[in-house]
Parts: structure tokens; C-alpha cells; sequence
């Protein structure tokens, strides 16, 4: 791969690699292979709390978006309830104004039907023809007094505290 100038973050050079490559010598010795082990110990707990770090920071940022979205969720579907209960309210508002329409439409053919009625008409045409006849009054006079006798009792409450009753309770025995 031929050498090309630094572009947009790529160098390789940029970065420590994260492993550490085995150097072959002839002589090994203990002392310094220990020390290896324990640092890439310690490198890989460190590695592993800052997984950890990030895992604890992506599921915070997870529970909060799920919350923002339940939350968005919540409200549209209040919005859209409240539009329901809009449309049925002026559906009915519709339905009233056909319904009193209709109602000032039939009491208008009343009043147009009673005006053309001549009464006089029809009293002579059911006392003829129908045999009926006009119904006689006959006046009642009643006495001006009134004859019901009305009696009153009277109910006095009875203001007396536990005490009272208690002691009145011995006492009568």
C-alpha cells in the first residue's frame, strides 16, 4: 500500500495498538513475564469497567428514549381521543339542528291545520250527525269551613349525653 497523506482520522499511526506482540529472544526469564500477565490484567479490568461504563450509559440512554417515546405515545393518543369526542360532539350538534328543524316544521303544519278548523263547525256536525250533546255544569256549593281535624304531636329530641342515659338507666331499675 504506497503512503498517502494524513485523510479524515485513518492513520494508523494515530493509535497504540491494543495488543502486544511476543518478541521471540533466547533467553526468557520469569520476572519479566509476571509483570506481562499482571498488566494486561490490569488492561483488561480497566477494559472491562469501561465496557461496563458504556453498557450502563447505552441502557440509560435507552430507558430515556423508550420513556420520551411512551411518553409522545401517550399524548397522541390523548390528542386523538379528544378529536373523536370533538367530531361525535358535532355530530350531534348536526343531528340536533335537523331534529329542531323538523320539530318547528310539524308545529308550523299544527298551527296552519288549527287555523283552518272552524270549532263551530264541528260542534254542529257531532251534535247532528253523531247524536252528541254539549255536557250541563251544575254549580256545588261547599261550606267555606273546613271539616278535617287535623292533630299535632310534637317530638322533642332528647338532648341528653351518654352519661345521663347511663346513670338514668341504673336509676329506673
Amino acid at each position: 500500500m504506497p503512503r498517502t497523506p494524513y485523510q479524515y482520522g485513518t492513520s494508523p499511526r494515530k493509535y497504540e495498538p491494543e495488543y502486544t506482540t511476543k518478541r521471540t529472544t533466547k533467553r526468557k526469564t520469569e520476572t519479566k513475564s509476571k509483570p506481562k500477565k499482571v498488566i494486561t490484567k490490569k488492561k483488561s479490568i480497566k477494559t472491562q469497567n469501561q465496557t461496563a461504563q458504556k453498557n450502563n450509559s447505552r441502557v440509560k440512554q435507552v430507558i430515556v428514549v423508550m420513556a420520551v417515546f411512551g411518553m409522545l405515545l401517550t399524548i397522541s393518543y390523548r390528542e386523538i381521543a379528544i378529536m373523536e369526542m370533538f367530531n361525535q360532539k358535532k355530530d350531534m350538534e348536526t343531528q340536533l339542528a335537523e331534529i329542531e328543524k323538523e320539530n318547528g316544521q310539524v308545529e308550523k303544519s299544527i298551527k296552519e291545520v288549527e287555523s283552518t278548523l272552524d270549532w263551530n263547525k264541528i260542534k254542529q256536525i257531532a251534535t247532528e250527525q253523531l247524536g252528541m250533546q254539549q255536557k250541563t255544569t251544575t254549580p256545588v256549593d261547599l261550606e267555606k269551613t273546613d271539616s278535617v281535624e287535623t292533630e299535632t304531636k310534637l317530638i322533642q329530641e332528647e338532648k341528653t349525653s351518654l352519661l345521663e342515659k347511663i346513670v338514668g338507666f341504673f336509676v329506673n331499675k
